[in-house]
C-alpha cells in the first residue's frame, strides 16, 4: 500500500506542530491533502514503512539451547484501516506477523467504537475474517500501484475489498490503510498521556460532541490552553472567553464537516500528540492543543 501510505505520511508530517519553548508543539496548517487518511509508511510497502520487526534469536549458553517457548516473538505490524461496510463507516486493525499470518484482528463501527474480535484465515491474495456473531468478511488485496507484483500482500497492497455476509445480509466492504504501528493495545497513547487509552479517547470523544453541539463552555474545558489555530492568518486563543468570541472563526463550516467524520479511536500519534480528522485537531494529555482550519 505504498503510494497512499507515503502520501498520507507526507500529509500527516506537514500537519505536525512546530516546536515552541516550554510548550508542546502545535501543528502547522496542512496543505491540500492528496489522500484522505493519515498514514505513516517505500520501497515495497504502502502498508508499511514501519518495516516488520525481524525476529530475534534467544541467547544460548555453551551447554543449554533456549527452548522455543523462551524465544522472543516477533512484534506484529498493526495495520490500521478505515472504510465502509455497506452504508456503515467502520475501522479495523489487523496485527500481522512477519510471515504474513494474522496474529489478532478486530473491527468496529464508527457509531459506537466497540471492538468486535475477528478470527482470520488468509491464503494468497484472499482473506476471510469471521466474527463471533456469525458475520464473515471475504476480502482480497487491492493496490493503486500499477507496478506492484502479484501476488499482492499486506506490504504491497493499498486496500482490502470484498463483501461481508451474515445470514441473508450481504454488504460490500472497502478498507483503506490509515496507519501502521507496533504498539500493544494498552500502549496506543503512551507518547501522549499516562491515562489508559479508553480514558484518553473518552476525552477526545467529549470534545467532538461538545464542538458539534455548539457547547462552548464544555468545549473550553477540553482544551489545553493556549489553543493554536492555524488558518490563513494564524492566531492563538488563551482563555475560554476568547474562544467564545472567536467560535465561528475557529469552528468554520469546513472544520465542523471534517469533525463529523472523525474517528476518535486508535488515533494516529506523532511528536507526543494524537490527531483526528486527518490532522484537523491535535490533542496532548490535557485536551485539544491545535486546530488546523481548512478553506
Amino acid at each position: 500500500m505504498k503510494r497512499i501510505t507515503t502520501q498520507l505520511l507526507a500529509f500527516s508530517l506537514l500537519s505536525l506542530p512546530p516546536t515552541t519553548a516550554g510548550a508542546a508543539p502545535a501543528p502547522l496548517a496542512p496543505p491540500a491533502a492528496p489522500s484522505p487518511t493519515p498514514a505513516q509508511t517505500a520501497s515495497s510497502s504502502p502498508l508499511a514503512t514501519s518495516a516488520s520487526t525481524a525476529s530475534r534469536t534467544a541467547e544460548r549458553t555453551p551447554d543449554t539451547a533456549a527452548s522455543p517457548t523462551q524465544m522472543p516473538q516477533p512484534t506484529p505490524d498493526n495495520y490500521r484501516l478505515s472504510g465502509t461496510l455497506g452504508p456503515y463507516p467502520i475501522g479495523a486493525t489487523l496485527s500481522v506477523r512477519p510471515d504474513q499470518t494474522v496474529a489478532n484482528a478486530h473491527y468496529f463501527y464508527v457509531k459506537n467504537l466497540v471492538d468486535i474480535p475477528l478470527s482470520a484465515q488468509n491464503s494468497g491474495e484472499q482473506m476471510t475474517l469471521s466474527e463471533p456473531g456469525g458475520g464473515r468478511f471475504s476480502l482480497h488485496f487491492e493496490t493503486s500501484d500499477k507496478d506492484a507484483h502479484a501476488p499482492l500482500t499486506f506490504q504491497t497492497s493499498t486496500a482490502l475489498a470484498g463483501t461481508w455476509i451474515n445470514g441473508t445480509k450481504t454488504y460490500p466492504v472497502k478498507l483503506d490503510l490509515a496507519s501502521i504501528d507496533h504498539l500493544a493495545p494498552n500502549a496506543l497513547y503512551e507518547d501522549v498521556t499516562d491515562a489508559p487509552p479508553a480514558v484518553f479517547e473518552a476525552m477526545v470523544q467529549r470534545f467532538l460532541r461538545s464542538v458539534l453541539s455548539g457547547n462552548k463552555a464544555e468545549t473550553a474545558k477540553l482544551i489545553s490552553w493556549p489553543l493554536r489555530v492555524n488558518a490563513e492568518h494564524a492566531f492563538t486563543l488563551k482563555t475560554p472567553a476568547a474562544l467564545s468570541t472567536s467560535w465561528s472563526r475557529v469552528f468554520t463550516p469546513c472544520v465542523l464537516n471534517s469533525l463529523r467524520g472523525a474517528i476518535p479511536h486508535e488515533m494516529f500519534v506523532h511528536n507526543g500528540q494524537a490527531m483526528i480528522a486527518n490532522g484537523t485537531v491535535w490533542f496532548d494529555a490535557h485536551g485539544a492543543r491545535a486546530i488546523n482550519s481548512c478553506p
